[in-house]
């Protein structure tokens, strides 16, 4: 190891802590390894303080993250699980701010890891003590592993043990705990990939140096059609499989970041996809796919290279997914000449671009919300916040990737906590809002409404920051890992201290306004929340209640005076409406076997009606048994609801129609 590998990662480690003098040097040595790690998951801020579960209790894991197809598993009752094709990927970080590599972090991690990953057991029968945000990543392997389990994913755990010391110098001791933990893991999961990657001061700098590249050259068979407005061009499968991977041989993921879809597994699509890449006889793959459309700032054609510069692949991300798995897993022929069209549009211009991202990804069954980044709200409000030097990422890492101070970028779904919060007076609702809860058109225009100040949004982000970081710096004295706390909490801590700086709950939008943000400081927020403390006792994970709301008011009441009542101005987001299909229930216990046999038998949905009935013919079984499995399958997750030829999402919202059944109709 250089010596001079220490002294870069010191250097870091002291700007971060420059940027953010009340967090100790150990915290910004844990975030950095951990931005480091996942960095080509393009995760936002919020998604990786998710998983970053560091604090008392925490089994000494400091990291703990469950991906689905490079997605990060927040919630597994939103989430578009793969039918087939599933890949879980579990990382799993210990980290110590020391100069060397010691055995008592791995110590730790083994004794947790040994009943954490055993499955038989429930959180409640754990015998160590572990913070909610462990169980909570906990719950989300479960999740994953009961929902993939039937279609037999690949799974692979990933260990790091960051430091900033030599991994040359690793001990036997350290050795020894790794070969337990892998063989651990493969004693619990057999077929697993297991991995112990130790980081020091050298792997962590050359982590550090790998930047994300949005500029890249793509080599062209044919030069269809070329022009100041974009190109349409053919190029070798293989040329563009190399193009969209990093020099790892990774999937440069970040590329899609205006891409409203996930990979959805080997559904018909793209298993038709899969089947025309591994047919080399057949026709060529261009005359049988769509092709791929990149969106660029600037791109120039030099001999048979095309220079692209800000690349965002805006559709084509299951096309593009299947091409990457088939040249990872088999390969491909000394003379492989099939081609792919891509279509690459250059402009600058955002209002253009974002007619773009919408119009490619509006061609087939999205949810509605997905879109919602494009719309003249969302930059409206990211152009007054930029005017006040917040930096709202409507469209992922965009200002992260630019060099923005953390403190001052701020989410969508932050946003919208604070909207709900502040703007319709509803701080029970806010409490861990999920982007689930505005999904709907009706519910997404309550909570961005046009008819908001628009200069309201500043001050709304003020709020909800300082409430953020004092939640946060409350949670560090103490070390309590803080992660669900914080979504609970941040809005009705940002509607108390509103109130209190404004006097009364029947303050108006205009108040807020004129609201002072410099009165936000330390020792005012940490008061307001000392307050809430107060009130209720050490604030939990758990949603806000009214009772306590309503004891959190008595006391602002008797200690400030605040004038009003509680409900003064109050409204509510529209509810989430399911579909009827959704209190179907199965009526009994069923064989997992014959559930198997089921969930093999079944097409892809949406389903013709009387499908249960065709499925019991092909296996011999009385339609009612079959009926009941497909229930079953449907509430573990493994297929959607459906009701009349219409399959629902987990919040209700329509996401596939029986075309046939839609025509005869």
């Amino acid at each position: 190891m250089a010596k001079n590998d220490v002294v870069l990662i010191d250097s870091v480690l002291q700007q971060m802590q420059a940027q953010d003098p009340s967090i100790d040097i150990g915290e910004h040595f844990e975030r950095f390894v951990l931005e480091q790690i996942l960095k080509n998951f393009d995760l936002s801020k919020e998604e990786i303080e998710f998983g970053w579960t560091d604090g008392s209790h925490d089994g000494g894991i400091d990291g703990f993250y469950v991906l689905v197809n490079g997605l990060l598993l927040t919630d597994p009752t939103d989430f578009a699980w793969p039918r087939t094709g599933a890949d879980i990927q579990v990382i799993l970080l210990t980290c110590k701010h020391h100069s060397t590599f010691q055995q008592a972090p791995l110590d730790a991690l083994l004794a947790s890891t040994q009943e954490i990953f055993d499955l038989t057991l429930s959180n409640a029968q754990l015998s160590g003590k572990y913070s909610g945000d462990i169980k909570r990543c906990r719950d989300s392997f479960v999740a994953a592993f009961q929902h993939l389990s039937i279609y037999r994913p690949t799974i692979s755990f990933n260990i790091y043990y960051a430091s900033r010391g030599e991994t040359a110098l690793l001990g036997e001791s350290i050795t020894a705990r790794s070969a337990q933990l892998k063989a651990l893991f493969h004693q619990y999961f057999s077929a697993a990939q297991v991995e112990f990657i130790p980081l020091g001061a050298s792997e962590l700098v050359e982590l550090h140096r790998e930047v994300r590249s949005f500029a890249l050259d793509l080599p062209v068979l044919e030069c269809l059609t070329a022009g100041q407005e974009g190109y349409v061009v053919l190029a070798r499968l293989s040329d563009y499989c190399r193009f969209v991977q990093d020099e790892k041989g990774a999937l440069r993921r970040y590329l899609f970041d205006s891409n409203v879809r996930a990979f959805l597994g080997a559904n018909l699509v793209n298993a038709d996809i899969a089947e025309t890449l591994s047919n080399k006889v057949g026709p060529n793959f261009w005359w049988l796919n769509n092709g791929v459309t990149i969106l660029a700032t600037s791109a120039s054609l030099v001999g048979k290279t095309l220079k692209l510069r800000d690349i965002q692949i805006v559709n084509g991300l299951q096309t593009t997914e299947s091409i990457h798995r088939h040249f990872v897993t088999s390969i491909a022929g000394a003379n492989e000449s099939r081609a792919l069209l891509v279509k690459i549009i250059v402009s600058q211009d955002e209002t253009v671009r974002d007619q773009v991202i919408r119009a490619t990804n509006n061609q087939s069954a999205v949810e509605p919300a997905a879109l919602h980044a494009t719309d003249r709200i969302q930059r409206n409000i990211e152009e007054i916040l930029f005017r006040s030097d917040w930096f709202y990422e409507r469209r992922t890492n965009f200002y992260k990737n630019e060099g923005r101070p953390d403190a001052r970028i701020i989410s969508p779904i932050v946003l919208a906590t604070a909207a709900v919060a502040l703007l319709l007076k509803n701080p029970k609702k806010a409490s861990k809002l999920r982007q689930k809860n505005i999904r709907s058109p009706e519910a997404y225009a309550a909570a961005y409404s046009e008819h908001f100040p628009l200069n309201a949004w500043p001050v709304v982000a003020a709020l909800i920051r300082a409430a953020e970081n004092a939640i946060t710096r409350a949670h560090r004295a103490s070390r309590i890992a803080h992660g669900q706390h914080l979504a609970a909490w941040r809005g009705v801590l940002a509607y108390v201290a509103a109130v209190r700086a404004i006097g009364t709950y029947s303050y108006t939008h205009q108040d807020l306004v004129a609201l002072d943000t410099a009165r936000l400081v330390d020792s005012f927020m940490d008061e307001c929340w000392a307050t809430i403390n107060r009130a209720v006792g050490r604030p939990g994970a758990a949603k806000v209640s009214t009772q306590q709301l309503t004891t959190i008011a008595a006391l602002m009441n008797e200690k400030w005076g605040v004038t009003g009542q509680l409900t003064d101005g109050q409204r509510e987001l529209p509810p989430i409406v399911k579909p009827p299909s959704q209190t179907n229930k199965a009526t009994r216990v069923e064989d997992e076997t014959f559930i198997d046999q089921v969930a093999k038998a079944l097409p892809p949905q949406p389903w013709r009606p009387g499908m249960h009935v065709q499925v019991a013919r092909e296996l011999g079984a009385k339609p009612y048994r079959v009926w009941n499995a497909i229930q079953i399958l449907i509430s573990r997750g493994v297929f959607m609801r459906q009701h009349d030829g219409v399959v629902y999402d987990a919040s209700g919202n329509e996401i596939a129609r029986d075309a046939i059944r839609e025509r005869l109709v």
